[in-house]
């Protein structure tokens, strides 16, 4: 009863046990259409794969991301490094189009991303601390939900972690030979995900503190690695993008740096339901704890101070300015590694069962929130579906609000009003098919417009299907 834990001994069967834990609540809405949270990310991850179709090794012009919006032809614009739908793009080559190839990917990487952490955890640590990392790592709420979306972020915290579990283990053997391999993975990570990039400060740590002369070298080699793909690749998608297509240097720009509004209470409100208060408690304590053990744990205290300061930058700069909740999955492996060094410091078994059944008592209803992410409106099917089946292959669609969800269901392509637009039309509809070169006007289920403007849209345009209004 009274014994020290000892996980290691049973640590393959338990981390199995974590990862068919974290499958099995992943699956749940792994059916769905990409029409639940955060649809439009997921609509444009698959509308870049659908644009790979049959030029698959039409390189370097495949890796350009093209999204069905904003004209009438496909658009080039400035995304990441579009690996996730090519990936799925082979799929549907090999195995025919359905939404779930896609999340049944994005389940794959969140599994290699907890297994990452459990092989980081366990090398910079302990097996008990790399396998509860795990744990807590694969039950965050947040994570649950965004660990089976179409979206590149289960494709960067994967790559991300491996990361830097690849440089602990390279610490051990420091041959040159391999440290480009290293560098490569963590150019994948930053290509993934631009934001990806604040672990580069963390993975020099862990290579190379503390610093020798004699590393200087090496910490080069690395880091030019690490950021020459990157850059080459943001400098040439920058470049291949209208301006109105620069995406990542347009949210950089406009809602970063010119932003003015801070939301700290959304912020926090995110923290709080995405991560648990438990978790959040927990890493604290982690990291009193490994303060206080500085002597022993020198390389982990430096690497993860970093890591801590480098995520409340992150969070104080970026996440208070951007208010989507997925912009805090790159602070969640800090969370849980920390939180894990906490839960390892209970010196018994009893201690620690203790202490899990007790989080568990007050997480019980941390997943609620989760239910309205996973729901979805069937009328943006059934009207895409219609669209597909009645309009010509090469119709032009404007769409009423800026959500582009119908033009990756309908196959087609076409423009959008934005939301200054849809008042600027409430009294004058028919200046519509001047605006704008499209065929079909579709009144979306979620249009803001008011009765007025729709009875003006019908006394002006024929409505040929649910919704859909020939301009022409």
């Amino acid at each position: 009863m009274g014994r020290r834990v000892k996980l290691s001994k049973y640590r393959r069967p338990i981390l199995g046990l974590i990862l068919a834990v974290a499958v099995l609540v992943r699956l749940h809405g792994i059916t769905n259409p990409l029409l639940d949270d955060q649809a439009w990310r997921q609509a444009d991850t698959a509308s870049i794969a659908t644009h790979m179709l049959g030029h698959l090794f039409n390189f370097p012009d495949v890796l350009i991301p093209k999204l069905n919006y904003d004209g009438t032809v496909p658009q080039n614009v400035e995304l990441e490094f579009p690996l996730f739908p090519y990936l799925l793009a082979w799929t549907w080559t090999l195995f025919g189009w359905a939404d779930i190839w896609g999340r049944l990917w994005a389940v794959f990487l969140t599994v290699l991303a907890i297994w990452g952490l459990e092989d980081l955890g366990r090398n910079l640590f302990s097996d008990e601390v790399g396998l509860l990392a795990a744990g807590i790592y694969s039950l965050m709420p947040l994570f649950i939900y965004y660990g089976r979306v179409v979206m590149p972020e289960p494709l960067a915290q994967a790559l991300s972690i491996w990361a830097l579990a690849f440089m602990v283990r390279w610490r051990r053997t420091r041959r040159t030979g391999d440290l480009w391999k290293v560098g490569v993975m963590m150019a994948g990570a930053v290509l993934a995900k631009l934001p990806q990039l604040m672990l580069l400060p963390v993975a020099l740590l862990l290579g190379f503190y503390p610093w020798q002369r004699k590393q200087l070298r090496s910490c080069l080699l690395y880091a030019l690695f690490a950021l020459s793909i990157p850059v080459v690749y943001y400098i040439w998608v920058h470049k291949s993008a209208g301006s109105d297509s620069q995406f990542v240097s347009g949210i950089l720009t406009n809602q970063v740096a010119a932003a003015d509004v801070l939301n700290w209470k959304g912020l926090v409100k995110n923290l709080r339901r995405g991560f648990t208060d438990s978790a959040l408690f927990l890493s604290g304590l982690g990291f009193l704890r490994l303060l206080f053990k500085s002597r022993r744990e020198r390389l982990p205290l430096a690497a993860l101070t970093a890591w801590v300061g480098i995520s409340l930058l992150y969070l104080g700069v970026i996440c208070v300015r951007i208010p989507l909740d997925y912009y805090l999955i790159p602070v969640m492996p800090a969370v849980a590694l920390l939180g894990a060094y906490a839960l390892a410091g209970c010196k018994t078994q009893v201690r620690l069962l203790l202490v899990l059944a007790l989080l568990l008592i007050l997480n019980r209803g941390s997943y609620t929130y989760l239910k309205a992410k996973y729901t979805w409106n069937p009328a943006y099917l059934t009207q895409a579906s219609w669209i597909k089946e009645h309009t010509p292959a090469g119709s032009v669609l404007l769409l009423s609000v800026p959500a582009p969800m119908t033009f990756y269901y309908s196959g087609r392509v076409g423009f959008r009003l934005t939301e200054d637009e849809q008042g600027i039309y409430e009294d004058f509809p028919s200046r519509l098919a001047r605006r704008y070169p499209a065929d079909y006007f579709i009144k979306l289920p979620q249009s803001q417009q008011d009765k007025l403007f729709w009875q003006n849209v019908q006394d002006t345009y024929r409505e040929v299907g649910p919704g859909v209004y020939a301009l022409h």
